[in-house]
């Protein structure tokens, strides 16, 4: 049990950073888009800056909002901040694909029999994947904020109970069976001869 509740442990530390490193990827790309946005407030009309705001968390949609303003395009910082939000979101595809990789090993472990038993008592719950919708993915956070110490030590006295039931009860099931077995042996005895009986003369 404590081999299954380390490796269960393990993997969640494991995940636990990975996620931290893709809400940071995230939230940096959030600051750029910003950057980007501020920067395009001085070439756009208010309509075209909210279709740029709506596309912020997609790199590829923003370009595409981006054609339509060569000034905005020949910016300096403009393609700077650019350059740099491409390449975070190469590494954010990264860090997504093996954040999903970990977590399905995750789960394919806390589902598999008998840990699922193990998980289960002490709240390792199924990790969802990450999709592109950030909301949701901020909200798993809350999964990662637990302490096992209470639930484990309950498993464990739970577990140490039940090993003394079954212990208690084995003893029992020996004693019993000795003492039926001491009176078989001893309803097999042959009678003794009784020495008050006249034993025969010799003749």
């Amino acid at each position: 049990m404590i081999k299954t509740y380390n490796r269960l442990q393990t993997s969640m530390q494991n995940i636990r950073e990975m996620f931290s490193n893709l809400q940071a990827g995230l939230k940096k790309r959030q600051q750029l888009s910003g950057q980007i946005i501020e920067i395009a407030s001085g070439y756009m009309a208010h309509e075209q800056l909210t279709q740029l705001k709506v596309a912020q968390n997609n790199t590829g949609q923003m370009q595409m909002v981006a054609q339509a303003f060569p000034q905005l395009k020949a910016d300096a910082t403009y393609q700077k901040l650019m350059q740099q939000l491409e390449t975070l979101e190469n590494d954010i595809l990264a860090r997504r694909e093996n954040y999903n990789n970990r977590v399905n090993a995750y789960n394919s472990y806390r589902n598999s029999f008998p840990v699922v038993l193990v998980a289960q008592k002490l709240s390792f719950s199924i990790i969802q994947y990450f999709d592109t919708d950030d909301e949701k993915f901020d909200l798993q956070a809350q999964s990662f904020s637990r302490d096992d110490t209470q639930a484990l030590q309950q498993f464990i006295d739970g577990s140490a109970k039940a090993v003394g039931d079954m212990t208690s009860q084995a003893v029992k099931h020996i004693n019993q069976g000795v003492s039926q077995l001491k009176d078989k042996l001893d309803s097999a005895k042959p009678e003794q001869p009784n020495g008050d009986e006249p034993q025969d003369k010799e003749k």
